[in-house]
């Protein structure tokens, strides 16, 4: 499996090290099928993949120190 690109804003990039592997790909289809159907930016579309998935998982907010 081909190690995924990190995310372009550095928060986003900080909360997503937190996602386990499932989770972290629910955020990369996500962000792409926001990128692709929404046609907006890649960056605009991984912050809205990410509220996506921590509203799936909110429990990941709890590792946040």
């Amino acid at each position: 499996m081909q190690k995924p690109t990190p995310p372009l804003d550095a928060l986003v990039a900080d909360m997503v090290s937190l996602l386990d592997d499932n989770q972290r790909e629910e955020f990369e289809e996500r962000a792409a099928i926001i990128e692709f159907e929404a046609k907006v930016p890649r960056a605009h579309a991984e912050c809205l993949a990410l509220l996506a998935v921590l509203r799936r998982h909110p429990a990941v907010l709890t590792t946040i120190r």
